[in-house]
């Protein structure tokens, strides 16, 4: 029973029950701390109804007809972005005279919300083209001698996006103007996730050469020589990754790159683990690089190898996306 609820039946039970104190609604009131309507109020409907249930029909009435329900949906759909006051604005030239409040409540009844954007890179022709037929080249490869890397850049001082607060008294956070950061490159495959190279410099071709060899050769050697597999190594087109150092040390060690789509990253699976890695940084304040780079290893290493599975059997339905928008950007 909530709350709600039992102040009702209080009230029933201190004026009117047979084994109650048989108090006046004045007297009652007092006792509960409300006010003597409340109690008038859900005495008076018990004796009516044996209930102390809210009536029928309560409430505000509609103030809006389905045809003008319908113009407000359809204003929206076309134009998501648009503010109340000048929606407001654009249904009175159509003869539709409906409040600020009405259209919030017709949007909200239509599960149209105000959320927060989605950003997307913008794709020319040449990217949907290119991004279309590589999923239809792909849409049916096997994933699991895929080797998924990638590099993201870590802060230490990572704000709470959302937090519960009074009205009217916002949640501060405090920040800084110059936080500590790392970046990191990691990889992973269908058997789990591989050696983590940290580095606070800028990356070039030599340091990716040196993260090819510390990283991307120890976990490779530790999934793949045991079973004398081959595999694949997936990375995006950065200019460092297809730089000549980079290239002729791939060639020169036998590793076959998967050609890749440009602005892609909603096909790499591996966004989704930096993702939940920057999640679960925060609302940490981690004030050195020491403390920061702990936190990234310790994270990585709590990643199970049954997410690393659930990722890769998931690359299907990403090629299917992209297939099913024609080329154009996915919500992977």
């Amino acid at each position: 029973m909530s709350s709600a609820y039992a102040k009702r039946f209080e009230a029933v039970f201190l004026c009117n029950h047979p084994k109650g104190p048989k108090m006046s609604f004045a007297a009652a009131a007092k006792y509960m701390h409300k006010s003597q309507t409340f109690v008038r109020k859900w005495v008076t409907r018990f004796e009516d109804t044996k209930t102390v249930d809210n009536l029928p029909n309560r409430g505000l009435k509609r103030g809006s007809l389905s045809r003008e329900d319908n113009a407000i949906v359809q204003l929206y759909t076309k134009k998501p972005t648009l503010p109340l006051r000048k929606a407001r604005a654009m249904l009175l030239k159509k003869n539709i005279n409906v409040s600020i409040m009405t259209i919030k409540r017709r949007l909200k009844e239509e599960n149209i919300c105000w959320r927060s954007t989605i950003q997307k890179p913008l794709l020319s022709l040449k990217h949907v083209e290119k991004r279309l037929a590589w999923a239809r080249e792909n849409v049916s490869r096997d994933w699991d001698n895929i080797v998924f890397t990638d590099e993201c850049s870590f802060w230490g001082w990572l704000p709470i996006k959302k937090a519960w607060s009074i009205q009217k008294v916002p949640y501060v956070q405090r920040t800084v103007k110059h936080a500590i950061k790392v970046h990191v490159w990691g990889c992973f495959n269908v058997r789990g996730f591989g050696t983590l190279c940290l580095f606070t410099n800028n990356l070039n071709a030599i340091k990716m050469k040196k993260i090819y060899q510390r990283g991307l050769l120890t976990s490779t050697n530790k999934w793949f020589n045991k079973y004398n597999e081959k595999w694949i190594l997936q990375e995006d087109n950065d200019p460092k990754h297809r730089s000549r150092l980079c290239t002729e040390w791939k060639t020169a060690n036998g590793i076959v790159t998967l050609d890749w789509p440009s602005q892609s990253p909603d096909a790499n699976p591996i966004e989704n683990v930096w993702a939940l890695m920057k999640q679960k940084l925060q609302g940490k304040r981690l004030h050195s690089v020491k403390s920061l780079s702990n936190q990234i290893r310790r994270i990585w290493r709590s990643l199970p190898v049954s997410y690393a599975e659930r990722l890769v059997e998931n690359m299907p339905k990403r090629c299917e996306a992209i297939i099913a928008n024609a080329g154009d950007w996915t919500q992977y």
